[in-house]
């Protein structure tokens, strides 16, 4: 905690813009505000007092924290929980084992989600879970309508949205093939 704190405590003094953290071994997705909580204000609808962005992925095989057979109702209703009781978290994903994929540009940066429908054989199926948008030098996720970070998500919970889209459209990329997994 102590080297957290020194790290932000630098951010916050020298107002040091487009950080971003990448974070793991939670063994979960998730996006974030960086904030520093009690210490610096900050406003969760319009990411006012953010000081960057963190985005953490998923195991690839191992479990999620509520254990390896939760199904994606109870996984689905943990995530929303969690976007409920901490006020930086834009967005968080129980179910799906998976990674993510960095975009940098000059004038943003976009993380593209990706979950694994099953790793019990070996093949290439990937679902879209989410996506999300840096803009250079705004220090916090791009808001969209009602001022929260906006779109359609297929797992999870995204902070002031409606549920997941749930539609299990996958994408097989080994063949470039799209369908419903019904695993």
């Amino acid at each position: 905690m102590a080297s957290k704190n020194r790290t932000l405590n630098t951010l916050y003094d020298h107002k040091i813009n487009n950080t971003v953290f990448l974070a793991g071994d939670s063994h979960a997705s998730w996006v974030s505000d960086l904030i520093w909580l009690d210490e610096h204000p900050y406003d969760p609808k319009t990411g006012a007092g953010s000081i960057g962005v963190e985005f953490a992925g998923s195991a690839v095989s191992s479990p999620c924290p509520a254990g390896q057979n939760i199904s994606l109702a109870a996984a689905n209703a943990g995530s929303a929980w969690l976007t409920s009781v901490n006020r930086e978290l834009q967005w968080q994903d129980l179910y799906y084992r998976g990674y993510y994929e960095l975009s940098i540009g000059y004038d943003s940066l976009n993380a593209s989600y990706f979950g694994l429908p099953t790793f019990a054989t070996r093949n290439g199926y990937e679902i879209s879970l989410a996506n999300f948008t840096v803009l250079a030098g705004e220090n916090r996720l791009h808001r969209g309508l009602n001022g929260l970070p906006s779109g359609t998500f297929e797992s999870g919970s995204l902070k002031g949205a409606e549920g997941p889209a749930g539609t299990n459209l996958t994408h097989d990329t080994t063949d470039g093939r799209w369908f419903v997994y019904e695993g």
